[in-house]
């Protein structure tokens, strides 16, 4: 169906008809969210686990690619061993295909940090050679999302450049909304960025949250100019670190316990964000993106 009959139909019917058939016709689209924190520690890995597998038991197709290294890594957390990661693709050693591994719910795994880094020095013929391996995936993907490496270890300038949505994990320690602050700071000012969605973990209440929430909001607008938007709060919950022990997600081994329905919670909001236009939702686009991204934050 060409673009013209897609706004023909959607202008045959109700608005509230229109958004729902909207949103059917972007299933077409992958949506690719940036989750990253100013620090360790705030249970960012582990909200990217069990929303992955929250959105894949919604019907999504979901790939995750990893910044983290060794045993801090999704796959891990998941008793999984990667045999390969992205740099194997980028010498064309492996498909990009043979490099995921499956977790729960069939969720796909690239463990990526050293390719990431790498992405800056590529020369045309890689570069080609990469974007070309994500438009050749076997298995359709809805939604990827990035497992951002906390400071200096990440390539998290570039990510939020490609990616169409970042996400800021904070946890209520001063000490980490002081690093989050900084990390929303450095973003904005080195590479434009105004909005950011914010997730607060290991939160008490959603009275705690949505007040933490408030006073960075306040601080970004009146400082920074810079718009954040809350996305919602995982609580503090034993059954997290229960199932981790079990290399299990909570939404998977417990899904009755307080954090596994905030999980879906934060699934089913996230599914509601707009979807891209037809350029930036494709998986190659954002690959060509980050590459290009890479390269301009290397130089500068």
């Amino acid at each position: 169906m060409d673009g013209w009959a897609r706004g023909r139909m959607v202008a045959d019917v109700p608005q509230d008809q229109a958004e729902g058939l909207r949103r059917m016709l972007a299933r077409d689209f992958v949506r690719v969210v940036t989750l990253a924190s100013g620090r360790d520690g705030v249970g960012k890995t582990s909200i990217v686990t069990n929303l992955a597998v929250a959105l894949a038991r919604q019907g999504r197709r979901v790939l995750v690619l990893d910044e983290q290294l060794g045993q801090a890594g999704l796959a891990a957390r998941l008793g999984l061993t990667p045999e390969y990661d992205l740099m194997h693709v980028i010498r064309r050693e492996k498909t990009l295909d043979e490099v995921i591994r499956r977790g729960p719910e069939g969720v796909g795994i690239v463990s990526a940090a050293h390719g990431l880094r790498a992405l800056s020095e590529l020369d045309v013929e890689a570069q080609g050679w990469l974007v070309r391996s994500f438009s050749r995936l076997a298995d359709p993907v809805d939604v990827v999302l990035i497992d951002a490496a906390p400071g200096a270890e990440s390539n998290i300038p570039s990510l939020s450049l490609a990616s169409q949505e970042v996400v800021v994990v904070v946890s209520g320690e001063p000490s980490a909304i002081k690093d989050a602050y900084a990390l929303i700071k450095v973003l904005n000012l080195n590479v434009a960025k105004r909005r950011f969605h914010i997730l607060v973990s290991k939160a008490q209440s959603e009275e705690e949250a949505r007040t933490l929430f408030g006073n960075m909001a306040q601080a970004a607008n009146r400082f920074l100019g810079v718009s954040l938007d809350f996305m919602g709060h995982v609580p503090i919950d034993e059954k997290v670190a229960q199932a981790g022990r079990l290399f299990r997600t909570v939404v998977d081994a417990f899904p009755a316990a307080q954090a596994a329905r905030a999980f879906r919670g934060l699934a089913q909001a996230m599914d509601q964000w707009p979807y891209p236009s037809a350029e930036n939702g494709r998986l190659d686009v954002f690959m060509e993106r980050l590459i290009q991204s890479s390269r301009m934050t290397a130089a500068g």
